[in-house]
């Protein structure tokens, strides 16, 4: 963690990262996250900041804790972590944004967002965090790597069995379809690439064709599968397979950080 007091700002990082500020005594007023460091935590300073109860915590800092992170993500996962843990009293938070998962399962095939996991059953990648950006990537995920119609024709309805064969996908599709989902969700640069070209190739054809609501969503499955393969070291799955695991030495530093 690095400690700077409020004149020497210019001292953060551009980097991605959570933030905390202290007062003179050594409490905690508030957590925040941040995409570029320096520039969000400067903004308290501007005279446009717009919440009044914190334009008087802000007079009350004398300290500011800043600690980088590899990712966007990986902020957002350490700054829920934090406001869960430590409850400061400047945050206005009523609820917590929601730790999801995506479930790769072969019985029967599917892609799917999952909040309440079930250990040992299927493949589990994450955790990410919000439930509106995961699930955008997971959609994408299902129809650029359509498993679920990987079953035998017996088990698909009419409807099913016409779109399996106007995408040309069988049972004997299911390894590799799940294989190439499986690469975008571990994060493979390539895959990820490939994914995020294919959904924007879409969503231009559907600009052309003056569907924007169409465009609307596919534009948020892109940022919802940039945002899932963004890399974070803050939070695994356990090893009993139903639970998150934190990183509980990111929050030990920041509580000794704090004093």
């Amino acid at each position: 963690m690095l400690a700077v007091a409020p004149a020497d700002l210019a001292k953060l990082p551009s980097t991605p990262g959570v933030y905390l500020f202290i007062d003179a005594r050594g409490h905690l007023l508030y957590v925040g996250r941040a995409s570029n460091l320096r520039s969000r935590v400067r903004s308290y300073w501007n005279s446009g900041l717009d919440r009044p109860g914190l334009r008087g915590m802000v007079r009350r800092i004398r300290r500011v804790l800043a600690g980088p992170c590899i990712s966007e993500h990986e902020a957002a996962l350490l700054e829920r972590t934090l406001l869960e843990r430590l409850d400061p009293p400047f945050n206005r938070t009523t609820g917590f944004e929601t730790v999801v998962g995506v479930r790769l399962s072969s019985t029967p095939p599917g892609i799917a967002a999952v909040v309440d996991l079930a250990p040992r059953i299927d493949r589990v990648f994450g955790p990410y965090l919000g439930w509106a950006p995961t699930y955008a990537a997971a959609s994408a995920l299902m129809r650029l790597f359509p498993v679920h119609f990987c079953r035998p024709p017996g088990e698909l309805d009419s409807i099913e069995r016409d779109l399996a064969r106007i995408r040309g996908v069988g049972e004997h599709d299911l390894d590799d379809l799940s294989q190439r989902a499986a690469n975008v969700l571990d994060r493979d640069r390539s895959a990820v690439i490939d994914a995020v070209d294919r959904v924007r190739r879409e969503r231009e054809h559907a600009s052309e064709l003056c569907l924007y609501e169409r465009a609307s969503e596919l534009q948020r499955q892109i940022d919802g599968i940039l945002w899932i393969t963004q890399r974070q070291d803050v939070m695994r799955l356990g090893d009993s397979g139903d639970r998150w695991i934190a990183d509980e030495s990111r929050i030990d530093a920041v509580v000794e950080a704090i004093g």
